[in-house]
This record gives structure tokens, C-alpha cells and sequence, in this order.
């Protein structure tokens, strides 16, 4: 859902942006103009783009949001200085993307001072997607003083309280005509851009978290140990709760806190297309989930209600919030798990990349990667489950980092990772 506002010029848009880097520097140097290697953000965000489903998820906010938290990760004293000197970049609300001259993309972020905007930067990112500068439209700017005030009318609808908290908000506004959108001065006296340059500098693109805690530089360890060590006797009888209700015609589980307290739940929803078991929003003091895939029923009407036995891409969006949330808070990323009991066995997720490798902006929603999901195993029938959900999440949801454990009835573990070239499944036994 979302409320749409008018006002009169721009199109501001809030949304959850979580990621890491930024840098600093002069005008483009002889260098930087040769770089030819693609930002990763923007590199894997217009993949996604061309084969998204769900147009509402094509934001620029989400590659230009991602870059500059990536740079300030490079740079923190970038991130200092204009803080300092200007107010804190709002990531989660963002102005339109805007096709500037020769293939160039401008974006616009708010930047804050005790709730109250006192400064807007713009991103602008050229056409082969290898160089990205952000200036703040300073002082003299023909449009500085509009583009703050357009900014601030969002900030003090909220006051009034005229928007309603939903998640998404969209402010849609007429496009005005700026006198100088580029936010870039040009002065050649001057200093430079605030923050510019390739690849390199605004990180590798190949995940999505960056949040704003406190850097967690844990290296994961092999998930086999921590497994090992998870075996309990109190564990194994959650699982044994579970495996009683495969039966059921609703999904149940167990969400593990950190104390070591647990939570069943089984409030649960079904319908022609899904059966989803609703465990609340992430929350930094879960450790981990598991819960069931049902064995397939017939319907009242008669028809069969088939269903994965395997992990969901939702379980894994959900998973990777966790895994964020781990990583914002300082906790052991490799401490997170989730686990899905089926009829036809059980399967754990660990995470085993680098923080870089978080992924929590995504192409498609839940909904339509369920359909995208569907159409997948169908056409790849011939394929193992295993097989298809490491493809389907590597090469669709372009999630890395996680590794897939196969949990045996006599209590044994096996990794199921793809194989160098990707067309088989290969098993490595825990010891």
C-alpha cells in the first residue's frame, strides 16, 4: 500500500535502503576517466531491472543509495565532513531519477539537521556506468533554495501527521523546471566534486546491507561446527514438534532468541497460491527461525495442495534480513540460521559470505519471486530441489553467501553447494 501527496514538483519517495561505501576527491582525473569497470550497484541493479516483474521496485534510490553508503564505508571521514558542514543524507527518501545530457542519470537525497532540511546532494552517474560523482547544491545554486523547501514539505506533512505509516511513501510532485539540475558548480577554481569515482570506490555491489551500526568483521565459519554444537537435546525436541505437524494444513515453527528463549508460532495463512507462516518482523535479538513445509493434502474441494519441500525465496529474504540485523548489531553472522522441516527431510541455511554479500534490497516482492519460483522448478523439473533453489537464488535473486546443509534422519549433515560451473550440486559431509 501506499499514499500518494501532491505537491507541486518532484517525485520524493521513502523506502528501506540498507548497503555500504562512498569516497572522496578532486575533479575526474585522467585515471578515473579511463575506468571502464562498471559500479557493481548499477551494473546488477539494471540486470535486475530488465527482469523485474514489479516496476514499483525499480527505484535509482536503491543503486545510488547503496554507492553512497558503500563510499562513506571507504571514506568515513567523507561521511564526517559533510556531516558536519551540511546535515545527515535521509537515504530512505529520495527525489525521481532524472535522464540528464549524454546518457547521464541524476538523483537527489535530503540531508538534515535536527529534522529539518538544510542542504539536498545530488548523485549524477554518466552512461557506461563507471564514474558517479555527488555535490551538494550549495550556496549560489539556482535551484537550492526549491529543492530544500520541496524536501521539507514531506518532513512537515509527517509532523501534521497527514501521511499514514504503511511502509512505502510516495510524494508525487510536478517535475519543475530546474535551471541547473546538475548539482556540480564547474567552477574550475573550485574544489571539486564532494564525492566521486569508479568501482573501486564505491565498493564491489555484491550486497545490499550497509547499516549504519557497528561494523561486524566476523568471517564466518564453517557451518558444519556450528551445527554440530546447535545439536542439543532441547533443539532436537523443537524439531521433533515440528515433525509431528507435517500433517497440519498450516505451516508452524520455533523462533530461537538470543537468551536462548523460544517462541512457537503457528499463526498461519493459506491460499490458492502460498501457505505462509507468520513470524513477525526480524528483530535484532532473534537468532534464528525453523519451521514446516506441510506434506501435500487434498483440498475441500478436492484438488491437491502441492508445496516446496525445500526452502522459499521468501525464507531466504527473511533469512538475509536476520543476517543484517546480526551484522548492524555486531553479532556473529554465522550464529544466524534458518531451518525448514518437511516430509521429505530437513534443510538448514548458514551464512558463510563476507558482510558485502548481504542482500536486502531485492528486483521483485515476495509475491511474484513465489510465481518466478514456481515457473522455475516447472521448467527445471528434471532438476533435484537442491539443484534448483542454489540456481534459483543465485542467478534470479542474485543472493550470495549462503550455504545449504541437508540434515539426515540419523542426525548426519551434508553442505550442498553448487559446483564450479554451476550444473550439478556438490556434497561435502560434515565430519
Amino acid at each position: 500500500m501506499k499514499k500518494k501527496l501532491v505537491y507541486g514538483l518532484l517525485l520524493l519517495s521513502t523506502l528501506s535502503v540498507s548497503l555500504n561505501s562512498c569516497r572522496t576527491d578532486e575533479m575526474m582525473t585522467s585515471t578515473e576517466q579511463a575506468q571502464k569497470e562498471k559500479i557493481a550497484f548499477f551494473e546488477r541493479f539494471e540486470k535486475e531491472k530488465s527482469l523485474s516483474k514489479n516496476t514499483e521496485s525499480n527505484n535509482y534510490a536503491f543503486p545510488f543509495g547503496n554507492s553512497m553508503l558503500a563510499y562513506f564505508n571507504n571514506y568515513p571521514e567523507k561521511k564526517t565532513e559533510l556531516e558536519n558542514k551540511y546535515g545527515i543524507v535521509d537515504l530512505k527518501v529520495s527525489s525521481q531519477d532524472m535522464d540528464l545530457e549524454n546518457g547521464r542519470k541524476l538523483l537527489m537525497f535530503p540531508m538534515l539537521t535536527d529534522g529539518k532540511v538544510t542542504a539536498v546532494i545530488g548523485g549524477v552517474i554518466n552512461a557506461e556506468r563507471d564514474y558517479l560523482y555527488f555535490d551538494v547544491y550549495k550556496e549560489g545554486h539556482p535551484d537550492r533554495d526549491y529543492l530544500i523547501n520541496i524536501f521539507q514539505q514531506y518532513y512537515t506533512s509527517l509532523s501534521l501527521n497527514r501521511t499514514i505509516d504503511v511502509g512505502e511513501v510516495i510524494i508525487i510532485v510536478k517535475k519543475p523546471q530546474l535551471s541547473k539540475p546538475d548539482p556540480w558548480d564547474e567552477d574550475p577554481g573550485g574544489d571539486g566534486h564532494d564525492m566521486d569515482g569508479g568501482n573501486g570506490d564505491y565498493g564491489d555491489g555484491s550486497g545490499s546491507s550497509g547499516s549504519s551500526g557497528t561494523p561486524n568483521t566476523n568471517t564466518p565459519t564453517d557451518p558444519c561446527a556450528k551445527m554440530k554444537s546447535q545439536n542439543t537435546p532441547e533443539f532436537q525436541s523443537k524439531v521433533g514438534v515440528l515433525e509431528t505437524n507435517l500433517d497440519e494444513k498450516k505451516e508452524t515453527g520455533w523462533v530461537e532468541k538470543k537468551d536462548g528463549v523460544w517462541e512457537y508460532k503457528d499463526t498461519a495463512s493459506t491460499n490458492d497460491n502460498s501457505n505462509s507462516l507468520s513470524l513477525g518482523d526480524p528483530t535484532g535479538d532473534m537468532k534464528g527461525y525453523m519451521h514446516t513445509h506441510v506434506n501435500d493434502y487434498q483440498d475441500p474441494d478436492g484438488n491437491m495442495r502441492l508445496g516446496f519441500k525445500i526452502f522459499s525465496p521468501a525464507d531466504v529474504i527473511y533469512f538475509n534480513q536476520m543476517v543484517a540485523l546480526a551484522q548492524q548489531n555486531g553479532t556473529p553472522l554465522d550464529d544466524i540460521y534458518a531451518i525448514m522441516v518437511s516430509g521429505k527431510g530437513n534443510y538448514q541455511i548458514r551464512f558463510t559470505g563476507n558482510s558485502n554479500q548481504i542482500k536486502t534490497l531485492y528486483a521483485n516482492t515476495k509475491t511474484d519471486y513465489n510465481e518466478m519460483y514456481k515457473e522455475y522448478f516447472s521448467k527445471h523439473k528434471g532438476k533435484s530441489d537442491e539443484m534448483n533453489f542454489l540456481k534459483f537464488i543465485d542467478e534470479v535473486m542474485y543472493v550470495k553467501g549462503i550455504t545449504l546443509v541437508k540434515i539426515n534422519s540419523d542426525g548426519t549433515t551434508v553442505k550442498k553447494t553448487l559446483n564450479s560451473t554451476k550444473t550439478d550440486v556438490s556434497e561435502t559431509p560434515c565430519q
